[in-house]
């Protein structure tokens, strides 16, 4: 993904023709700057979608191969799906 002044919006702009941008973001990610820093992307939902499906995708292989590093040994006969809500529980506590 090319990163190009013309994808680059400041924020002061974007509230001022949010509708312009909206129909620019339908084609390419508008980047928006505040204080010379890009702080947030405007995206279409396609790319939005995908980007939250590839992320998920990541999150199970990441849980499957914790899973699968697991010891052979099952001293507490557990099966996999009670491994993986072990591993899941873990993962889900604040700290």
């Amino acid at each position: 993904m090319d990163i190009n002044i013309k994808s680059m919006v400041s924020s002061t702009a974007l509230s001022r023709s949010f509708g312009k941008y909206l129909k620019v973001a339908k084609e390419t990610p508008v980047f928006i700057i505040k204080n010379n820093e890009v702080t947030g992307v405007l995206l279409n939902i396609d790319t939005y979608k995908e980007l939250v499906e590839a992320y998920e995708l990541m999150q199970d292989t990441k849980l499957a191969r914790e899973v699968f590093e697991q010891p052979t040994v099952n001293p507490m006969e557990k099966d996999v799906f009670e491994v993986m809500r072990e591993v899941e529980a873990r993962d889900n506590v604040p700290g």
